[in-house]
């Protein structure tokens, strides 16, 4: 029976392909007084030379099907990044430097325009982001944002974030 062999075979060469992550990921925060809760699927950080981007959306996002509820997204690209060292941006780091935070709740699943969109509120004094542990490419730490669009805004807070740089 070369059938059961090929399938067996196959499931072997798979398994290692489908299990690269070494630590499972988390990110979780109140946005606007709502829990957001993201989970290992659907959080992505990549660090390139002294910047990062560190990505996530609702838990259940990145499942097959795609789920039928909007997804919500949280996006935080900045500077003064350093391989394997904690990071702390204050406020007045925010003010200066390149970082941008964005946040699109409710996006249908399969695309399209969010139901809002909020940015960065550079001149907000609760603005915080700080890796305080990084061991390897695990990193975790800390965050707090204020958040704007055109009708007011959002606060980000309690944030929280383990995450794995995966690149190869």
């Amino acid at each position: 029976m070369k059938i059961p062999t090929v399938c067996f075979a196959l499931a072997v060469l798979a398994a290692p392909a489908s299990s690269h992550a070494g630590e499972p990921q988390t990110l979780t925060a109140q946005i606007g007084g709502v829990a957001f809760e993201s989970g290992d699927d659907e959080i992505t950080l990549v660090p390139i030379g002294d910047k990062f981007s560190l990505s996530a959306s609702t838990k259940g996002a990145a499942a097959w099907p795609p789920p039928k509820t909007r997804v919500d997204r949280l996006s935080i690209t900045c500077d003064g990044f350093a391989d394997g060292k904690p990071l702390v941006l204050d406020h007045k780091a925010f003010e200066r430097s390149v970082c941008d935070v964005t946040f699109q709740k409710g996006t249908k699943s399969m695309g399209g325009a969010p139901d809002a969109e909020y940015t960065l509120d550079k001149d907000s004094a609760a603005n915080r982001f700080e890796i305080t542990r990084a061991n390897g490419k695990v990193y975790e730490g800390t965050f707090t944002f204020r958040l704007k669009d055109g009708k007011g805004g959002v606060d980000v807070e309690n944030g929280r974030f383990r995450v794995e740089d995966r690149q190869l």
